[in-house]
C-alpha cells in the first residue's frame, strides 16, 4: 500500500500561448508508479508540458520533482513490490514493469519520429533515421537522467517496420554523452577548458530542433552553469568577467556569446573562423564599453530628496488585511491542503486514490492476458471502463476539495477583515490622540472628520482586498466547475459538495447512531462468546467477530468527531463561496501573458531539487526498467 503522506501532484500546460485554454489535465496521487505512467502518457514535445511536485507531509508543503526523480521513485516502488511476500503483488510488479517500458518506448518514439504540429502532412516514417536514434537517447537522458534499459529498447524496436541493429547502440551513446555533459555542468570546477567547451557544444546542439519541447529549459540551465565557469577561466574572457561580474552586463553577454560560438566551431575549426569570432567579440566589447560610459551626476541627482511622509495621510503603512489577497499555488496543492484540515476529505481521497491504483493494476493484468490479434474481450473492456471511472471520480473529488480550499481561504480572509477593521479604528484613534487638543468646535469637528477619513479609507482598502480575494475564489469556481453557472447551478454545486463529501444530515445522523449501535453489538457478541450460547439457526460467535466488532466500536467515535469537524469547515467554506458566486469570472490572459507564464513554468520544470526523491539508494537513482500506465483520461485543470 503506498504511503499516503507522500503525494505527487502532476499538472500540465498546453505549450501554445495562442490556445484559448492553456491549462491541461492534472493528477494528485499517492502512488509513484501511477504518477510516472501518467507523465509518460501526457507529456509530449509540443502538446503538454508536465510539472511535477512532491509532498512528504500529506500536502502541507511542496517541492519540485523532476521527471528523472519521479522515474527513480517509480522504479524503487516496483522493486519493493517485486520483493514483497505477496505472490500476486510480485506478478503484478512484473506486468507493471513491462507495461511501463512499453509506455516509455511510446513516449520516446514521439521524439525519435518527431513531426511538427503545423506540418500539413503529419506523417511519421515507418522507420526512423539512425541519427534520430542518437537524438532520442539525448532527449531521454535530458528528461529522465538515465539510459534506457533493454525492455524499453525492445518495445521501441518493435514499433518500427524494419529492424535497425545499430539504432539501440546509438541511442545509448547519445544518452551517455548527455549524462556526461549534465554531470560536467553540475560539477565543472575540476574540468579542463576543452572539456567544458565540448560539453557546451553538446548542449548547444541538443537545444536545436523542436522535438526537445519543454525539456529545453533544463539544457539551457546546464549551459548557463558551464558558461559561468568558462567565462571566468577562459584566457580571452577572464578579464571581462573580473571587470564586469554581473552576468547581465553587455560585456559579459558578449563574452558568453563568444564562448558559445567557440564551442560550436569546435577544437579543429579553421583559423579564419576563429579570427572572425575574435574580431566580432572585440567589436562587441567596444560597443558595450561605449554604451556603459558613466555619466557625471548633477547635484540634484546626486542627492535624492528624501520622501517625507504626510502626517495627515489616511494611508497606513501596513496592508489592509495582512496576508491577503492570497493566491494558492495550484488547484492540486489546494486540494491536498484541504485534506490536511478536513479528516473526512482525507479519508475519501485515500479511498479514491487506492481505487485508481487498483484499477490501473487490474487493467494492466487484463491487457497482459488479452490476445493482441483480437478485439478487446469482456474482461479487458470491463477493466478499461473501471479504470476510466475511477480516474474520473478521483478528478471530480480533487476538484471539489480544491474549490473548498479556495473558499476556506476566502472565509479566513473575511475573518481577518474583522480584526483588520478593529485595528484600523484603533490606529485612527491613536493618530487623533497625537494631535493637539482641540480648543474650538471647528477643531473638534475637523478632528472627527480626520478620524472618520482614516477609518473610511481603511474600510475601502479592506473592501478592495476582500473583493480581490472573492474574485480569486470565483475564478477558481469557474475554472474547476465551468458548467455550474447562475443561481441554480451554484445551488446544485453547493448540494453536491455537501453530499459527495458524506456530510449530509443523513450521514451525520448515521455516524452518531453508529456510536451506540456498534457499542451494543460489541456487548452482545462478547456476552454470547463468553457464555458459548448458540442461537438457533446461527453459527457460534467467533473471536474474530468479537475483534471486528470491537474495532468498529472503537472507530465509531473518532469517525463522528472527524465528520463533525469536517462538516463545520465545509459549511463555513460554502458560506464564503456564496459571497463570491455572483461575480463574473476574470477575463482570459492575453497571448503575451500566457507566453510569459509558459516560460516561467518551463524554468520551474528545469529545476533540479537535491532531495526530491526520498529514501532511494544511489544504485536505484538511475534505473534501467519501466512500468505501465493506463490510457490517458481527462484530468483536473490547473492555473
Amino acid at each position: 500500500m503506498p504511503d499516503t503522506d507522500r503525494l505527487y501532484a502532476l499538472s500540465s500546460t498546453y505549450n501554445h500561448p495562442w490556445l484559448s485554454d492553456v491549462d491541461g489535465p492534472g493528477l494528485l496521487i499517492h502512488d509513484a508508479i501511477v504518477a510516472m505512467r501518467w507523465y509518460l502518457t501526457h507529456e509530449r514535445e509540443e502538446n503538454l508540458a508536465v510539472t511535477a511536485q512532491v509532498s512528504d507531509d500529506g500536502g502541507a508543503t511542496w517541492q519540485a520533482l523532476t521527471p528523472g526523480a519521479l522515474y527513480a521513485e517509480a522504479e524503487h516502488a516496483l522493486i519493493q513490490r517485486a520483493q514483497g511476500p505477496d505472490q500476486d503483488g510480485q506478478r503484478a510488479a512484473v506486468l507493471l514493469r513491462e507495461a511501463l517500458a512499453a509506455e516509455a518506448a511510446d513516449w520516446l518514439d514521439h521524439r525519435i519520429r518527431y513531426v511538427q504540429p503545423d506540418d500539413p502532412v503529419q506523417h511519421r516514417p515507418p522507420t526512423p533515421a539512425l541519427a534520430s536514434w542518437r537524438r532520442g537517447g539525448q532527449i531521454w537522458a535530458l528528461a529522465l537522467d538515465t539510459v534506457p534499459d533493454e525492455q524499453v529498447l525492445t518495445h521501441l524496436a518493435g514499433l518500427y517496420a524494419d529492424p535497425q541493429p545499430e539504432g539501440p547502440e546509438r541511442l545509448r551513446t547519445g544518452a551517455l554523452d548527455t549524462l556526461d555533459a549534465l554531470a560536467l555542468a553540475d560539477d565543472p570546477a575540476d574540468a579542463e577548458i576543452t572539456e567544458l567547451l565540448g560539453a557546451l557544444r553538446h548542449l548547444n546542439r541538443l537545444t536545436f530542433g523542436f522535438e526537445i519541447g519543454q525539456l529545453k529549459a533544463r539544457a539551457e540551465q546546464a549551459q548557463d552553469k558551464l558558461l559561468d565557469q568558462l567565462v571566468t577561466r577562459h584566457p580571452e574572457t577572464a578579464a571581462v568577467a573580473r571587470a564586469h561580474p554581473d552576468p547581465h552586463h553587455p560585456a559579459q553577454r558578449a563574452a558568453r556569446a563568444y564562448l558559445n560560438r567557440l564551442s560550436l566551431l569546435g577544437p579543429d575549426a579553421e583559423q579564419g573562423l576563429l579570427a572572425d569570432a575574435a574580431r566580432d567579440f572585440t567589436e562587441a566589447l567596444e560597443a558595450a564599453e561605449t554604451a556603459q560610459q558613466p555619466q557625471t551626476p548633477t547635484p540634484e541627482a546626486a542627492v535624492p530628496e528624501a520622501a517625507v511622509p504626510d502626517p495627515g495621510s489616511a494611508e497606513p503603512a501596513q496592508a489592509a488585511i495582512p496576508g491577503y489577497p492570497r493566491q494558492l499555488e495550484g488547484d492540486l496543492q489546494a486540494a491536498a491542503q484541504w485534506r490536511v484540515i478536513s479528516p473526512a476529505a482525507r479519508r475519501a481521497a485515500d479511498r479514491a486514490m487506492a481505487h485508481v491504483v487498483d484499477a490501473a493494476t487490474a487493467l494492466t493484468k487484463a491487457r497482459a492476458a488479452a490476445d493482441l490479434e483480437r478485439p478487446a474481450g469482456v474482461e479487458e473492456s470491463r477493466a478499461m471502463r473501471a479504470h476510466t471511472d475511477r480516474h474520473r471520480e478521483l478528478e471530480e473529488l480533487t476538484a471539489e476539495h480544491a474549490l473548498l480550499m479556495h473558499a476556506h481561504v476566502m472565509a479566513d480572509a473575511e475573518a481577518a477583515a474583522v480584526a483588520a477593521r478593529h485595528d484600523a479604528i484603533v490606529a485612527a484613534a491613536q493618530a487623533s490622540e497625537q494631535m493637539p487638543a482641540p480648543r474650538t468646535s471647528a477643531e473638534i469637528l475637523a478632528g472627527h472628520e480626520a478620524f472618520m477619513a482614516r477609518v473610511n479609507a481603511a474600510e475601502d482598502r479592506i473592501a478592495h482586498t476582500l473583493g480581490a480575494q472573492r474574485q480569486i475564489t470565483r475564478d477558481a469556481m469557474h475554472r474547476l466547475f465551468p458548467q455550474h453557472t447562475g443561481h441554480s447551478g451554484v445551488h446544485h454545486l453547493r448540494t453536491q459538495l455537501i453530499d459527495r463529501a458524506g456530510l449530509g444530515f443523513a450521514a451525520y445522523n448515521a455516524a452518531w447512531n453508529a456510536i451506540g449501535d456498534t457499542a451494543r453489538t460489541l456487548e452482545s457478541l462478547q456476552a454470547a462468546y463468553r457464555s458459548n450460547t448458540v442461537e438457533f439457526g446461527r453459527p457460534p460467535v467467533t473471536a474474530q467477530q468479537v475483534e471486528q466488532a470491537r474495532t468498529a466500536a472503537e472507530d465509531a467515535r473518532p469517525y463522528f468527531d472527524d465528520l463533525k469537524r469536517s462538516r463545520s469547515l465545509t459549511l463555513r467554506a460554502l458560506k464564503a463561496l456564496d459571497g463570491a458566486a455572483g461575480l463574473e469570472p476574470s477575463s482570459s490572459d492575453s497571448i503575451a501573458q500566457r507566453a510569459a507564464r509558459i516560460t516561467r513554468q518551463s524554468l520551474k520544470r528545469a529545476q533540479q531539487p537535491e532531495a526530491a526523491a526520498r529514501g532511494i539508494p544511489s544504485a536505484d537513482r538511475h534505473p534501467q526498467a519501466h512500468s505501465p500506465q493506463t490510457p490517458p483520461t481527462p484530468g483536473l485543470r490547473l492555473p
